[in-house]
């Protein structure tokens, strides 16, 4: 393993104060590239879907792929420099959420218990720790460097406190000892046609962990948008353009309930069931996880815009259609099948923003 050969000359234990500072900065210098490699070679995936929906919202609801990577600057700036306690509990709220189905991965993954072991100090491990938070948050770093460009010199200082409140918040998150996932899952009063495969995603917390807080966190920008937006036209098309996006998320679970029935596709075969159990099963999941943004938004639209409720009506029947619509270029397109994925997300955000604004 490379890690435990770039480590073999950090074991001898400092005879004195020098020795020590030279052994911390000998292990930060080789560790801190082993772990950043480890989150990319299984994060990766993630950070570039977070780029791609920014970009791929940017898209839909403004017709400019980077100017709306504006509207999160402009919330943090006014943060910044309103201090407004609710925003500020939202932010780290959000913060842990995001870390917590990566806990394993920014910890290191398999090789953690083998670091832990070593005589490290504990500032040491924190600044690791730090390093790989930074890389994860790259996105959360953009926002603030434009916050502050919006806000200016007097916004620095309260941009920083934000930064230093979420990365304690993170950090907090990463070491908090929490239960199992899978085991939560078993022991959950869910009805049986869901709960096998609710089980079978809970075999991957962290992919599919961060699918579910990436749509939540998608519903609450949006909902945030919409109260900019004073609840008007652009409103209604910034929580459209949403919708596809947290429908395009969630469109790779059907990859994996696939993959997971796999094994027993042959046996239920044989069983009087009908030859569309699978399929239904996965929909009603699918369709389950992202009933949760959608409630959000048309509950946050019904108690500042009721009149926006007719809409929701309308985009609830459009929106599950899209959820199982998705479900096709998934399974069927290859390595096409996220290119035409977005296709179908955006061609369907662009029909339900001119309906819900005719």
């Amino acid at each position: 393993m490379p890690f435990a050969t770039g480590l073999r000359g950090l074991l001898p234990v400092p005879t004195s104060a020098n020795q020590a500072r030279e052994a911390t900065l000998r292990f930060y210098v080789v560790h801190a590239p082993v772990r950043l490699r480890h989150y990319a070679e299984r994060s990766g995936r993630v950070i570039l879907r977070q780029w791609q929906g920014m970009l791929l919202l940017g898209l839909l609801v403004i017709g400019q792929a980077t100017t709306i990577l504006m509207f999160p600057a402009m919330l943090l700036a006014h943060l910044a420099a309103g201090g407004n306690f609710g925003g500020i509990l939202v932010l780290a709220l959000l913060a842990a959420l995001y870390v917590l189905p990566q806990r394993q991965t920014l910890r290191g993954g398999p090789l953690a218990p083998f670091a832990g072991t070593l005589p490290i100090s504990g500032a040491t491990r924190v600044l690791l720790d730090l390093t790989v938070l930074l890389v994860a948050d790259a996105v959360l770093l953009l926002e603030l460097a434009l916050a502050a460009a919006v806000g200016g010199p007097p916004a620095w200082p309260g941009l920083l406190g934000l930064l230093a409140l979420v990365l304690a918040v993170q950090l907090a998150a990463l070491h908090l000892p929490l239960p199992d996932p899978r085991t939560l899952v078993r022991r959950l009063p869910l009805p049986m046609l869901l709960k096998p495969n609710l089980q079978a995603l809970a075999e991957f917390p962290a992919s599919i962990g961060t699918r579910v807080l990436v749509t939540i966190g998608l519903a609450a920008l949006a909902a945030m948008a919409a109260t900019a937006f004073h609840f008007d036209a652009r409103a209604m098309s910034v929580a459209v353009g949403v919708l596809a996006l947290i429908g395009f998320v969630l469109a790779d679970l059907y990859r994996v309930l696939f993959a997971a029935h796999a094994p027993i596709r042959t046996f239920l075969a044989t069983l009087p069931l009908s030859p569309h159990h699978l399929l239904l099963r996965d929909l009603l999941t699918v369709l389950l996880l992202g009933s949760v943004p959608f409630l959000m938004l048309a509950v946050w639209f019904g108690v500042f815009d009721p009149g926006g409720l007719a809409a929701f009506a309308l985009l609830a029947v459009g929106y599950a259609g899209l959820l199982a619509a998705l479900r096709w270029p998934v399974l069927r397109g290859g390595g096409l099948g996220a290119m035409l994925a977005a296709i179908l997300a955006a061609g369907w955000a662009g029909s339900a923003i001119a309906m819900v604004l005719k």
